[in-house]
């Protein structure tokens, strides 16, 4: 186990568990479950999506990748 993991689960641990169901969501989210794929963009949301891709494209930005 990853001490980033250890970490999570002992904040998870000190959580009420009247309070826990505030994470589900984000959790959910973040294992895959609930995650929504928009397939019914206006014209004006393509357009917001292939001028953000050609910037994108267009820049000298270099992701971090450890």
């Amino acid at each position: 186990m990853t001490a980033i993991r250890k970490e999570v689960l002992n904040y998870i641990e000190s959580i009420d568990d009247s309070k826990l169901k505030a994470l589900m969501p984000l959790l959910e989210v973040l294992v895959g479950d609930g995650f929504v794929i928009e397939t019914d963009l206006t014209p004006e949301e393509h357009a917001i999506m292939d001028d953000c891709a050609k910037r994108y494209k267009d820049s000298d930005y270099l992701p971090f990748v450890p």
